[in-house]
């Protein structure tokens, strides 16, 4: 004998019921008669109809779906306060590819720290060099207090060069210094520095 499953994983047998009659037997509130499995196939099923609290039920209600309660540090007051005070983070300077598969993009520096690889999580993504690591090849960071920014090494595979010497610790860049990662070259362009920063602008 075949038996057929329903939709919501139990099995039945089609000569002797024309529909499910686990389904049937807990839409009309009586205890189910089970013709194969002893409980349902499916976990969801089983949540679903409460059954592993209530196995014993003669009515077992569908239990409806609640909310994801929130972290304990992530109260709504908070995350609400945080909402409406956030702002757009302008750009503090460029990397622009002058070589490599994508010759021509240019890639917006943020304040702070800024992570490079070929993988989409990273701010400064060079997609389609597969010589450079898909994570933390190498981090440029901004430091607003000083308004310097710095090179700093990953862990990723690929070594990095500035101007052709190769990246062994933290390095300052200067305008227009040369970021050389497997087979991708960049052009580092400032923007902030001594002569303008976001800060003086508010």
């Amino acid at each position: 004998m075949k038996y057929i499953r329903c939709d919501y994983g139990h099995y039945y047998d089609p000569e002797k019921y024309t529909s499910c009659p686990h389904c049937a037997a807990f839409r009309a509130g009586e205890e189910p008669e089970y013709t194969v499995a002893k409980k349902p196939v499916d976990e969801q099923v089983m949540d679903a109809y409460s059954l592993r609290e209530n196995a014993s039920a003669k009515k077992a209600a569908p239990v409806k779906a609640q909310p994801a309660p929130l972290p304990e540090d992530d109260d709504p007051v908070t995350v609400a306060r945080v909402a409406e005070e956030i702002r757009i983070d302008p750009p503090v300077g460029w990397l622009v590819e002058v070589d490599g598969p994508h010759k021509g993009e240019a890639f917006v520096i943020h304040s702070e720290r800024n992570t490079i690889g070929r993988g989409s999580g990273m701010n400064i993504c060079l997609k389609g060099d597969l010589t450079v690591s898909r994570e933390n090849n190498a981090v440029l960071s901004y430091n607003p207090r000083n308004r310097e920014f710095h090179l700093i090494p990953g862990e990723g595979k690929a070594i990095v060069y500035v101007n052709g010497n190769e990246l062994l610790t933290p390095a300052a860049l200067c305008a227009y210094d040369r970021i050389e990662i497997g087979h991708t070259a960049l052009l580092f362009l400032p923007l902030c520095g001594e002569r303008f920063a976001w800060e003086d602008a508010q």
